[in-house]
């Protein structure tokens, strides 16, 4: 079992609805990465007092010319013996 859960909250369901195949698919692939190691490389972090926010792209979407899709998170680490947190704050697509 992995040490981390992935939180994608209610309000982004149409946003990823919207997402060709291929899109929902990479944005698939990265958030099963993420309940690995949110701290991925190829990720990074974003300049905020307090919190650790960080900012991946997906592999490009094929269907999608190419694109990249941006997701914005929150890591909470784990505490106390439970499962640190990746909560998906936004899914950004598009040129």
């Amino acid at each position: 079992m992995t040490p981390w859960t992935v939180e994608v909250p209610p309000r982004l369901y149409e946003e990823v609805a919207h997402l060709s195949p291929g899109g929902r698919r990479a944005v698939h692939d990265l958030l099963d990465s993420l309940a690995v190691d949110p701290r991925d490389p190829a990720s990074s972090t974003e300049p905020i007092a307090g919190a650790e926010l960080r900012r991946i792209d997906t592999a490009p979407v094929k269907d999608a010319g190419g694109d990249r899709i941006t997701l914005l998170y929150r890591v909470h680490g784990p505490e106390s013996g439970r499962a640190g947190c990746v909560e998906v704050i936004f899914i950004l697509s598009g040129q």
